[in-house]
């Protein structure tokens, strides 16, 4: 067989024999569409193996993609705690927010209910120990047993602690 023209050329054989390779025109025309066959051989090869590795491509691809969901489900468990316990900090939150008219109207109405209060407890304070004054200054007063018995519609007590015995009953005066 005849050797080829630019045999091992860039590491490729040439199938163009040396004859024709020899004649211009024709042997270029013969060249170019050698190495178009050959560069054409090479995009097929490639591109076989791209196809050969299709399917491992798509496997990885669908592996990612379950990992995403599973990535997404475990970020919905997360979203629904965290709204969970949001939404318990939102009702006493919301308390928080009516506390300033809350204080407002503690400090409008029962501040000055406190202060009174305490005032009435001086007041009746400040009367009973005038009321008992006055009780004492009329007790002493002439006919001061008869209006006790009068308004208790009991016996005035001697000061022993015992009751004298009423006219008319046994063990009274005669």
């Amino acid at each position: 067989m005849a050797k080829s023209v630019g045999a091992k050329s860039a590491g490729r054989t040439s199938r163009v024999p040396a004859a024709v390779g020899a004649i211009p025109v024709v042997g270029d025309l013969v060249k170019q569409a050698d190495s178009q066959a050959q560069w054409l051989h090479d995009v097929l090869e490639q591109n076989a193996r791209l196809v050969g590795q299709f399917p491992a491509t798509l496997k990885a691809f669908n592996d990612s993609l379950d990992q995403f969901n599973r990535t997404i489900g475990r970020l919905d468990r997360a979203v629904g705690r965290v709204e969970a316990v949001a939404g318990q900090f939102t009702g006493p939150l919301d308390h928080v927010r009516e506390l300033p008219d809350v204080l407002d109207a503690l400090r409008r109405e029962a501040l000055p209910a406190l202060r009174a209060a305490t005032d009435t407890q001086t007041q009746v304070a400040l009367l009973t120990s005038t009321l008992e004054r006055i009780l004492t200054v009329l007790g002493d007063l002439p006919g001061a047993g008869i209006l006790r018995r009068l308004a208790t519609g009991r016996p005035e007590a001697d000061t022993a602690g015992h009751s004298r015995p009423g006219p008319g009953e046994p063990g009274a005066p005669g």
